[in-house]
């Protein structure tokens, strides 16, 4: 995954598909923060593929839960301190981590305990929204946009996504549906007009499900700070347009 400023990193690999979204990070260089007019966004809405109840609000507790339909047991959701040891276990397993240099000391309870405490303070504008992946009750992957801002450019609005999924959950579908919930409602929901996911060159199976189940053109990039080698830039024309859309998918079962 890769999030930027005010927020936290991305990598990927998920049976090899990593991503994960750690340390507070810097901001983009073209980029500025999203904005002091953001609104508080309560939302609850279904599509072809998935639910969502969305409730994000500096004042007072914020809530986010995204059900799948294709696998009922699949949620996201926004973390708790009850996630810590799940957490803990997944940023010490060296083959969630491997490729994605800012988990780097994220392997004490502490250090855990710190990093959702930062998950859990919601910031209008909205500056990240990371979440926890759930399998039949259980914790086992991270994910969400990492990193939220405006293009100076042009004021668009930029999500940086990814995923970290526990080594025993990958191969079944689940990294990829919970790749497109978080993508889908990052721009249905939340407002994102474009999405950024990079990776380093060694991530291949990353590189391996963007590039042929996605499909999405990946640019070369020089990342000093993470060392990330590439990066998909999606629109949401282009998502809209994918098999990989709720409208994709709609238009799929016509």
């Amino acid at each position: 995954m890769a999030a930027h400023p005010s927020a936290y990193t991305t990598l990927v690999n998920c049976a090899n598909i990593q991503f994960s979204e750690c340390h507070p990070a810097r901001r983009h260089p073209d980029t500025m923060p999203a904005g002091t007019e953001y609104p508080a966004l309560a939302a609850t809405g279904s599509t072809v593929f998935y639910t969502h109840s969305t409730n994000l609000s500096s004042e007072g507790e914020s809530a986010l839960r995204i059900t799948s339909l294709t696998f009922p047991q699949l949620h996201l959701r926004l973390p708790d301190m009850s996630d810590a040891a799940a957490l803990l276990r997944l940023f010490s397993d060296y083959r969630n981590v491997q490729h994605d240099k800012s988990c780097a000391g994220l392997d004490s309870s502490d250090a855990i305990e710190h990093l959702i405490k930062q998950w859990q303070v919601v910031d209008l504008p909205l500056q990240r929204t990371n979440i926890v992946i759930e399998i039949d009750g259980k914790t086992v992957g991270t994910g969400g946009l990492g990193w939220i801002g405006r293009r100076k450019a042009d004021g668009k609005l930029i999500g940086d996504a990814g995923l970290m999924l526990d080594t025993y959950h990958r191969g079944s579908g689940y990294g990829y549906e919970s790749l497109c919930m978080v993508i889908d409602h990052g721009f249905a929901v939340l407002g994102m007009d474009e999405i950024h996911i990079a990776c380093v060159d060694a991530n291949t199976a990353f590189k391996g499900l963007m590039n042929k189940k996605f499909g999405f053109p990946a640019e070369a990039i020089e990342d000093k700070l993470f060392g990330n080698e590439w990066i998909w830039r999606i629109t949401k024309e282009a998502w809209e347009d994918s098999t990989h859309s709720a409208q994709g998918r709609v238009r799929g079962q016509g």
